[in-house]
């Protein structure tokens, strides 16, 4: 297996929202990412492909607000988890984001989801706020931050 990240098009919508899907109680749909990848001028989307089957593995969102990076999506197809390709999305998108010269990156993470913190916290990001009942269920997220 080849493994490819590459720009994230309009013909990759209906994938991208079968994944959501499968990944997501609450996915986004067709039109947030209509607007995401048509209309939001600092918004940046990678997939990551089997370059042998060209099936997508996984995706990560993320904007770049001038000097300032923020983390939207990281996902990664239920059938390949467990095997640390997120780790191949974060270090890409950092990649980016340090050639667009922005000098941090932010994100919010579920407090439940300890395997995006352990994540998110290899990669050198730390939590600096909680945002109270930030989740449509009411949970609580991590506010966390990395200076590059």
């Amino acid at each position: 297996m080849t493994i490819q990240i590459k720009e994230i098009l309009n013909d990759d919508i209906p994938t991208l929202v079968e994944l959501e899907k499968e990944l997501y109680h609450k996915p986004w749909v067709e039109k947030d990412y209509k607007y995401e990848l048509n209309d939001n001028p600092f918004a940046f989307y990678l997939k990551m492909v089997d370059g042998d089957t060209n099936e997508m593995m996984g995706y990560i969102g993320f904007w770049i607000k001038f000097d300032q990076a923020e983390i939207t999506k990281v996902s990664i197809a239920k059938k390949y988890q467990g095997y640390k390709l997120s780790k191949l999305l974060m270090a890409d998108a950092e990649r980016r984001m340090k050639l667009a010269e922005c000098v941090n990156c932010t994100l919010e993470v579920r407090v439940s989801n300890q395997v995006a913190i352990n994540l998110y916290t290899s990669f050198g990001y730390k939590t600096v706020a909680v945002r109270k009942k930030y989740y449509e269920n009411g949970e609580d997220a991590y506010l966390m931050l990395k200076e590059f």
